[in-house]
């Protein structure tokens, strides 16, 4: 691994407090709207990143009995948003979300930053709570991931409760739920950034547990020259349990 940047895992979150006014906020209409909420906000919790001068992160919001998704799309700053009606519909996309004629192929290409290591964890995460944007109840899947380790002092917490000093990474896995067979047990588990054949690379690994207990390792490839990323996630182990909403 090539400059390898091991974070703490509070460095996955947002760090910046961004204010939303919600003293007006009304339940969606049914089916496709123009959202009511700003998906550039979530760009801007992130201390590293900012919307590109010339663009604009616009986002369309869809429910129906109490079930959300969205979508967001990257437009030119200068172009009106149109309703949903007006666009073309992705009819080999899930509830077949509209696009404006003007949207960019990947709305992180309407992110910019320093470029460095941290920026591109802060852009692995917006990615994800982007393609969230607009989920509620049955809607939300990336909302239930906790990226791993829980806390900063994982080994210490660990150590309260199991006097062994010889704990590693597949102890603590272990201690958090128990999963029986690991397809894999990380080197390294907290997020992590290194450069693989000159890519940016971000790895971190989370729990989700809805339907089952499932452990993820997510792998996020960047472009050389932008914050438009390849991602793929893995289970690397699972469990029953779990929870169903």
């Amino acid at each position: 691994m090539k400059n390898l940047t091991v974070f703490t895992v509070s460095a996955a979150k947002p760090n910046i407090i961004v204010k939303r006014d919600d003293s007006s906020r009304i339940e969606p209409q049914a089916g496709w709207s123009i959202s009511a909420e700003n998906p550039e906000d979530i760009i801007h919790g992130f201390s590293q990143l900012k919307i590109k001068n010339e663009f604009k992160l616009i986002g369309y919001q869809y429910f129906s009995g109490g079930n959300g998704n969205g979508i967001v799309w990257a437009i030119p700053k200068s172009t009106e948003l149109p309703p949903p009606d007006e666009c073309d519909r992705l009819d080999d996309y899930f509830l077949s979300p509209p696009r404006p004629q003007a949207a960019l192929d990947e709305f992180m290409g309407a992110v910019e930053g320093g470029r460095s290591p941290l920026s591109y964890l802060q852009a692995a995460i917006a990615f994800h709570e982007l393609h969230e944007f607009g989920a509620m109840w049955h809607g939300c899947s990336w909302g239930q991931d906790r990226i791993l380790p829980y806390t900063d002092d994982y080994r210490e917490d660990m150590l309260s409760e199991i006097d062994d000093r010889e704990t590693g990474i597949e102890d603590y896995l272990n201690y958090i739920h128990p999963w029986g067979e690991l397809t894999e047990i990380p080197d390294i588990l907290n997020p992590h950034f290194f450069y693989q054949n000159g890519n940016p690379t971000i790895i971190f690994y989370s729990v989700n547990d809805i339907g089952y207990y499932k452990l993820n390792r997510y792998i996020h490839t960047f472009e050389k020259e932008s914050y438009i990323q390849k991602v793929e996630r893995e289970e690397i182990g699972s469990a029953p349990g779990g929870i169903i909403f």
